[in-house]
């Protein structure tokens, strides 16, 4: 695990400060997480600062992070306009967590349905490889679309308009793929993994946006369930860190310069700070804010999914090449 190696401890430090922060949220001990989280949003705007301008935070002093860690905690405890500057930047980063995550998530998802289809053609011989991977596909596709049928009629048909948006964007998706395959031979198969993914994806976050207030406050009605959702609200979080501080953080900083991998997870830290913030001191807003982030998250679904059609046509020439 790339956050448990030597030259990534101080982003190991942070992380955990934010696991106490959120956990300490959930154990109704709200004010004290509300201050934990309070200055760590100053540290990681600090860090964010320096990382943009003057350090290479990777290979920061522990004496360095430390004299910094108290300087954020003084000028966050006692400086106003020190404290405005983080609420100003945290209405951008409560949107931007969930954008970064579920880009992040998306794109592995396509990566992972990738190496499955991969694994499928050169496993089994033809034609009995092209069966699984239409099972792969259409099943995918179908599960997909009964995962967001069910979120549906689990949760009162709450939420007519954005259930129909993201089905016919899988359907859409499935239809762009069979085209696809109709006009290059590029049989996209992928596409139903990835469409099981963002089903799964799309019911976490319907049942935060409707139940989130009463699931993260004191533990919620059910604890059970409560637990499930931070759970995975961390392993989804985990996952985004180790990808951007993995083989990919090198490649990513190359491709936006002048914005390290660095800055963006020291960013991503922030969002999820304030976004949990968000959720504890200004619900109304918060239900507004996933309101949205529903809607951009099925817009990155099919984004990334047209993004993956094209890339996989690609990347299908250069495999027949090598």
């Amino acid at each position: 695990m790339e956050l448990l190696k030597k030259k990534n401890r101080i982003f190991f430090f942070i992380v955990l400060w934010l696991l106490i922060g959120v956990f300490l949220s959930a154990f109704y001990l709200l004010w004290v997480g509300i201050i934990v989280l309070t200055v760590l949003m100053g540290l990681c705007a600090t860090l964010f600062v320096l990382s943009i301008f003057l350090l290479n935070l990777r290979k920061m002093s522990y004496l360095i992070f430390f004299i910094i860690v108290i300087i954020t905690i003084l000028l966050t405890l006692t400086l106003l306009i020190f404290n405005q500057i983080i609420l100003f930047m945290s209405y951008a980063a409560v949107i931007s967590y969930v954008v970064i995550t579920a880009i992040f998530s998306l794109y592995g998802c396509y990566n992972g349905g990738k190496k499955i289809d991969e694994y499928i053609y050169k496993k089994f011989p033809s034609p009995i490889n092209q069966i699984i991977r239409l099972i792969e596909f259409l099943g995918g596709i179908f599960l997909g679309l009964l995962i967001v049928y069910l979120t549906f009629i689990f949760t009162g048909g709450q939420l007519v308009l954005i259930t129909w948006i993201f089905a016919f964007t899988i359907v859409g998706l499935a239809a762009f793929g069979i085209f696809i395959l109709l006009i290059t031979g590029k049989f996209n198969a992928w596409l139903g993994t990835f469409s099981i993914y963002g089903g799964i994806y799309f019911c976490y976050l319907v049942v935060v946006f409707l139940f989130g207030i009463s699931l993260y406050q004191g533990l919620g009605t059910n604890p059970i369930l409560t637990w499930v959702f931070i759970v995975a609200d961390i392993l989804i979080l985990l996952y985004v860190i180790e990808r951007l501080m993995g083989e990919r953080a090198d490649l990513l900083s190359k491709r936006l310069k002048p914005i390290k991998a660095e800055t963006i997870l020291i960013w991503l830290i922030f969002s999820k700070a304030a976004y949990e913030l968000a959720i504890i001191l200004d619900p109304t807003w918060t239900s507004f804010k996933n309101q949205w982030v529903l809607y951009i998250f099925v817009a990155l679904v099919g984004i990334v999914g047209i993004y993956g059609l094209i890339k996989y046509k690609k990347y299908r020439k250069r495999k027949r090449k090598n």
